[in-house]
């Protein structure tokens, strides 16, 4: 099972997230190093673009979180899209923003495929992602990392297939599945369907105390006044793989994975 923890990954060729310097931020291709034992990162495979630069080796890490690919496509759409109107970039940089676009598109199909048949191939539920249908994105992130780590998650959005009956799933995932991470957000406290599937599961964990409830908010939002003597997790004021690292931990002491 990968963790993502404190310790630094080994670096390896391949895709890569700048961390510091001028560039970062970005996603790239690491495909050499220069003479100075520097970086050569391309915006996408070499095969796709010539245009390159570099950066010092402390720069760049191949952990890539889920999260950081979804939101990198994003500001590239909007700097697109702002060019389009004001024409504010030069055709090169143009040209590099497509190209990692390219690459961060190829990166979150890739994961989320493999995500998919994840869930088809699992023989049990383990963990429950409650979430309002607006926090998608972020969702389908951590159920990713979630499931790079070792663990089985229920998702509505991958784990309820066309024709299957919404309720039964859901009903058959909360008996299941002996945690669940709630994606706090002011959608998710307006929806009725988070509630009940939070309140059924708290209900669940007053009578079974192997189940575990954790509350991860992801915006201002402050937890429903049950779920507030519960120690919670803000994933919107700390690092994502930080916070990430933080849940993992304790689903693996629960789990003794």
């Amino acid at each position: 099972m990968r963790l993502v923890d404190d310790k630094k990954d080994e670096l390896i060729y391949g895709p890569v997230l700048i961390t510091k310097g001028s560039h970062k931020g970005k996603v790239g291709y690491y495909d050499d190093e220069d003479e100075d034992d520097n970086l050569i990162i391309y915006p996408d495979m070499p095969i796709h673009c010539t245009d390159c630069y570099t950066v010092n080796r402390t720069a760049a890490t191949s952990v890539i979180p889920t999260k950081r690919l979804a939101e990198r496509w994003s500001e590239i759409d909007e700097e697109l899209y702002k060019n389009h109107a004001i024409r504010h970039l030069l055709p090169r940089k143009e040209a590099a923003l497509l190209h990692e676009r390219n690459l961060c598109s190829d990166l979150l199909t890739e994961r989320y495929l493999n995500s998919m048949k994840k869930l088809q191939d699992q023989e049990k539920i383990e963990i429950f992602i409650s979430h309002s249908s607006k926090d998608i994105v972020f969702s389908r992130a951590i159920a990713t990392d979630l499931m790079d780590a070792g663990f089985s998650v229920f998702l509505d959005d991958w784990s309820i297939e066309i024709g299957e009956r919404i309720f039964d799933k859901i009903s058959t995932g909360l008996h299941e599945s002996k945690a669940l991470i709630m994606i706090i957000s002011e959608d998710y406290l307006k929806s009725v369907c988070c509630k009940d599937e939070w309140s059924a599961f708290y209900g669940k964990a007053l009578h079974d105390e192997s189940c575990v409830i954790y509350p991860i908010i992801i915006d201002g939002s402050t937890p429903p006044i049950l779920i507030s003597q519960i120690k919670y997790l803000r994933f919107d004021k700390e690092e994502y793989s930080l916070s990430l690292s933080i849940l993992l931990k304790a689903l693996v002491k629960q789990f003794k994975k």
